[in-house]
């Protein structure tokens, strides 16, 4: 009993110098996202892209420092693969349809987890109506395929069936 308290005591331990490691990797971070050389080269002002994350968090939620600027490179990245589709267009000069289609698909990514949740829904339904089918069958005629109808099979029409069904399970 007393090693499985020892292994316990062990694991918190190391639980508390991996949670002390990574606040000081985060102040660290920290430190470095407020330089203005890291400000330089991340693609949006860090203290916006923050303030919009935080507006849509519960306010007991803290932030780390790698998911601030995880997120605004990955920002910076969304609005270079935008960038990339709007220049597709043949005209020189980039109207507001040629953004609109630029951004549909992002658009349309809750309606593609909707709609796709309502099929795997639909798709269990058509698999459960068909295993109740296949247990109907299962009832209703036997390995030979001739019809039960609820009456049990003589002796020899068992064995029959049996030895049907091992032959079916060999193979």
């Amino acid at each position: 009993m007393r090693g499985i308290e020892m292994e316990e005591e062990t694991t918190e331990e190391q639980a508390e110098e991996t949670q002390e490691e990574s606040v000081n990797e985060d102040a660290e971070l920290e430190k470095e996202l407020e330089s203005e050389e890291e400000q330089e080269r991340l693609p949006f002002p860090n203290a916006r892209v923050v303030r919009l994350l935080k507006s849509e968090l519960d306010s007991d939620k803290m932030v780390r420092a790698r998911v601030k600027k995880e997120l605004n490179e990955w920002l910076g990245e969304l609005v270079r693969r935008i960038s990339r589709e709007i220049n597709k267009s043949p005209y020189t000069v980039v109207e507001a349809q040629d953004l609109h289609k630029a951004i549909k698909k992002y658009d349309q990514l809750d309606e593609v987890a909707q709609q796709k949740e309502r099929l795997i829904s639909y798709m269990n339904r058509i698999k459960g109506d068909c295993n109740i089918l296949i247990e109907d069958v299962e009832k209703s005629f036997d390995v030979g395929g001739n019809v039960r109808r609820g009456r049990k099979l003589s002796a020899s029409a068992q064995e029959e069936q049996d030895a049907q069904q091992a032959e079916n399970e060999e193979e």
